[in-house]
């Protein structure tokens, strides 16, 4: 339960931070942002996103390597916790300028300083500005490089750690792997309310602080307890131990084994770059062409990230009893139909967005009513791979480098695909939206049909390799 209390509160930091991120970058001064055009929004959001899961793979090996899974995490939190703090400097600065008497001071910075494009002032400002807009700047970056390097060593290490506490014992790991996922979830479902609640109500930095309070109270009950409630396992040892009882597979095996996840990882990236929409071009199309009115209340756009967590807490279960009834009937899907299901799931999400886009072409804005539902589609997709995903990693990949394999997996998919979603996401303005979410979802069902067309393939390398891809 530590590991997963764990997860669910630095997930709450990070879905807290994706869905302020592009709506803080594009904000205009006025409204305390730094009032970047969306295009280069997105594509500083597409860098992060694509950091964020493409570094574990460095993570990983430090963890395996040289660190040990458990002190991994130990650094990986305090350096996020550092990030949250040090990102709240840069909307912070105005304000501190401000009670410092500076307030002539102040108002010059809101209007000319552009923390993101230089590390250095524009010529001509005034010796005070000049600082100011320079530690403006530097505290925006120092921020995203500490959550980049903790993240880095948090991301993969966790799941191993949960794991290896239940070696030996593969349906409770199962299980447990099934409440990691429903923490991830439930991170993400109260992070999208509270930041966009407190981001209406106090601003960016009280939001970005909520983060910080957090993943602090997150890593001192790790360290408090987690000697305790955790096997000080070794990786290493971990590894030697596993060895005892399992046989040793050859090098063509291995290679086979890893093969099928690289198959598996290339159909997740598919249906990542159309997820990863949600906290960049989907976001920005519910802020600016969406009316999200309900009677006299406007629903805040972050609160539509929530919906995507509230989803996903919903069809864990629902696909839990599926798989279940149709195991009984010997019917259950493998892990490749599964992986298929949920790209035709993410297709259908997008085709919604389109439709959308497209639904009031006389001057009106469309409803919020069918992005809501295109966003709980989608999210059942991410479900229909994700809730199987860890233990096929953690059974497939050599025991050596088992937070290295899983880093890599994150890298190659959500990495890449956050990363390459940030860098379409900039054609959702030439395009327009309707356009660009068209493009997406047949692309992401043109994806589920090869899935259907490979699987045979997959399976019958699975067998030979002795692997199941069973759930």
């Amino acid at each position: 339960m530590l590991v997963i209390a764990f997860e669910f509160c630095e997930r709450f930091g990070f879905y807290s931070m994706l869905s302020l991120f592009a709506l803080f970058l594009a904000a205009s001064r006025a409204e305390g942002g730094f009032g970047w055009d969306k295009g280069s929004a997105l594509s500083v959001l597409g860098v992060y996103s694509g950091l964020m899961y493409a570094l574990p793979v460095a993570g990983g090996w430090v963890a395996d390597r040289l660190l040990g899974h458990r002190r991994a995490i130990a650094v990986g939190g305090g350096l996020m916790c550092a990030g949250y703090l040090l990102l709240t400097s840069p909307v912070l600065a105005p304000r501190l300028l401000e009670a410092l008497g500076h307030a002539g001071l102040a108002s010059r910075l809101a209007a000319t300083a552009e923390p993101l494009g230089h590390w250095h002032a524009p010529a001509g400002l005034a010796p005070g500005l000049g600082q100011a807009y320079g530690l403006v700047s530097a505290g925006f970056w120092a921020a995203i490089v500490c959550l980049v390097l903790g993240n880095a060593l948090m991301k993969a290490t966790l799941v191993i750690v949960l794991g290896d506490a239940l070696a030996g014992d593969s349906r409770r790991r199962e299980a447990a792997y099934a409440y990691y996922y429903a923490g991830i979830n439930l991170g993400g479902l109260v992070a999208g309310v509270t930041a966009g609640a407190v981001a209406v109500r106090y601003g960016w930095a009280a939001a970005f602080s909520v983060s910080a309070l957090v993943m602090g109270l997150a890593l001192a009950g790790y360290l408090v307890l987690g000697r305790r409630l955790l096997a000080p396992r070794a990786p290493a040892a971990a590894a030697r131990r596993s060895a005892t009882i399992e046989v040793v597979e050859d090098t063509r095996a291995v290679r086979a084994r890893l093969v099928i996840l690289a198959a598996f990882a290339s159909l997740l990236f598919l249906y990542s770059v159309g997820s990863f929409q949600l906290w960049g071009a989907m976001s920005l199309f519910l802020e600016q062409e969406v009316d999200r009115r309900v009677g006299g209340f406007e629903i805040p756009t972050q609160w539509f990230t929530s919906v995507n967590a509230a989803a996903l807490i919903v069809a864990g279960p629902c696909f839990a009893a599926l798989w279940a009834a149709l195991a009984r009937r010997g019917r259950e899907p493998s892990m490749v139909g599964k992986y298929a299901l949920a790209l035709a799931l993410g297709a259908a999400g997008l085709l919604l967005f389109a439709a959308a886009a497209w639904s009031h072409t006389g001057g009106g804005k469309p409803g919020w009513g069918l992005p809501a539902i295109g966003i709980a589609v989608q999210a059942a997709g991410e479900v229909a791979a994700w809730t199987s995903t860890y233990g096929l990693v953690y059974r497939l990949a050599p025991r050596r480098m088992l937070a290295g394999i899983m880093g890599a997996y994150y890298a190659a998919t959500l990495g890449l695909g956050g990363y390459m979603a940030g860098r379409l996401g900039a054609l959702a303005e030439p395009l327009g939206a309707g356009r660009f979410f068209l493009f997406l979802g047949l692309a992401t069902a043109l994806a589920a049909v090869f899935a259907l067309i490979v699987r045979r393939r997959l399976l019958a390398m699975a067998t030979n390799a002795g692997a199941a891809l069973s759930a």
